[in-house]
């Protein structure tokens, strides 16, 4: 039993001899070695033949920046004088060289001439003469076709279109809930090829320019109106009591539709406008008058002194007139006169007439509204006249 604590040191390796040279692990051929003799590294061991040459010491980097400008304009170039002109003179066989043709050059024989215009040259055109006489304008369809339709709407004045003059309706619109009610008039037009349209209320709106559109709208062509020889003529074979409505000044549409619808229910024969005025048969008419404008001759003149017939009787109505409306009957046959509110009838006007009658009331207004006058004319005249 070995009495030592510790184990036995290991025996060290002999140093090697400073002489021994250092072997490489790098095979050489043997033809290489006679070839390349032996050289050594920087540590003294045989270089090997895939080791790069030792360049040597490398030379310092120059710096990679550039040296400052004197100045920031670039100097003029220096040119030669004597290079400038004394150059030589170009060598005989260049200039044969380049005037020479080549060979693979197209000839000039190859393009064709260009071709000449030998026609004559066309005459001037002659200034045709201006015609003697005006050529008349062309007509915007547009046009012609608005004044021959009129848009109407309200159930009322559509209806009675409808039952008096169907073939003269162009198209019709209405919203979802009217048609449900004029389906009997929407089958109608289906067969005779008529269009209508469904549409919302808010573009009925828009196509009536209205909001009392009732649901219910036409395109239809405008009733043709008589003369005033017409009329007369027309009235002339008639016998009975007949009154005529004649407006001075009246320029309310809606004024004018309430006149139109009181002359039906009392049985006006015609209401007469002067020629000048603004007042037409227009869609808020229509509707206003509630079917009367189609029931209803109105008549344009040009004069008060052309309603001068040789049966008629005029008169006016005017506020302070010397017969009294509930105490003085009214002619059988006769044109009854009214003016705009107001200011009412001229001096000139009240002139003319045959009688001036006032509507007789309280007197704590000035006067009535002129559809209300009107109304309550015709129902005197109807209640002497007729019933």
């Amino acid at each position: 039993m070995n009495d030592n604590k510790f184990p036995p040191k290991r025996a060290s390796r002999p140093a090697k001899r400073a002489g021994a040279p250092r072997e490489s692990n790098v095979y050489q051929h043997p033809d290489l070695k006679a070839q390349n003799p032996a050289t050594k590294d920087r540590s003294g061991a045989p270089a090997s033949p895939w080791q790069r040459a030792d360049p040597g010491p490398r030379a310092p980097r120059e710096s990679s920046e550039r040296p400052p400008r004197l100045s920031a304009e670039r100097p003029p170039r220096q040119v030669d004088p004597a290079r400038a002109t004394d150059r030589a003179p170009p060598r005989a066989a260049d200039t044969v060289r380049a005037s020479a043709p080549s060979v693979y050059a197209r000839s000039d024989r190859s393009r064709p001439d260009p071709v000449r215009d030998t026609r004559p040259a066309r005459p001037a055109a002659r200034a045709e003469p201006e015609p003697d006489f005006e050529v008349p304008a062309l007509i915007d369809e547009r046009d012609a076709q608005r004044r021959r339709e009129v848009r109407i709407y309200g159930r009322a004045a559509c209806l009675a279109v409808a039952e008096d003059r169907f073939e003269a309706i162009r198209k019709l619109y209405c919203t979802r809930l009217r048609a449900r009610e004029i389906g009997p008039l929407l089958a109608r037009l289906a067969a005779a090829k008529i269009g209508f349209n469904e549409v919302e209320d808010a573009d009925l709106e828009r196509l009536t320019a209205a909001q009392h559109h009732e649901g219910l709208a036409l395109d239809v062509l405008r009733k043709e109106q008589p003369s005033l020889p017409q009329l007369f003529a027309s009235l002339a074979r008639q016998t009975g009591p007949v009154c005529l409505i004649a407006l001075e000044g009246v320029g309310n549409p809606h004024n004018f539709g309430a006149i139109l619808r009181s002359a039906v229910h009392f049985g006006a024969r015609a209401v007469l406008i002067p020629a000048d005025s603004t007042l037409t048969l227009a869609g808020a008419v229509y509707r206003v008058a509630e079917g009367a404008a189609e029931r209803v001759p109105v008549v344009r003149y040009e004069q008060l002194a052309d309603l001068r017939a040789a049966d008629f009787t005029l008169i006016a109505t005017a506020a302070q007139g010397e017969r009294s409306l509930y105490r003085d009957p009214l002619p059988a046959r006769s044109i009854v006169v009214f003016g705009a509110e107001g200011g009412g009838l001229n001096r000139a006007a009240l002139d003319s007439v045959d009688a001036r009658f006032a509507i007789p009331g309280s007197g704590r207004v000035d006067s009535l509204n002129v559809a209300q006058s009107v109304a309550v004319v015709l129902g005197e005249w109807w209640r002497s006249a007729v019933g």
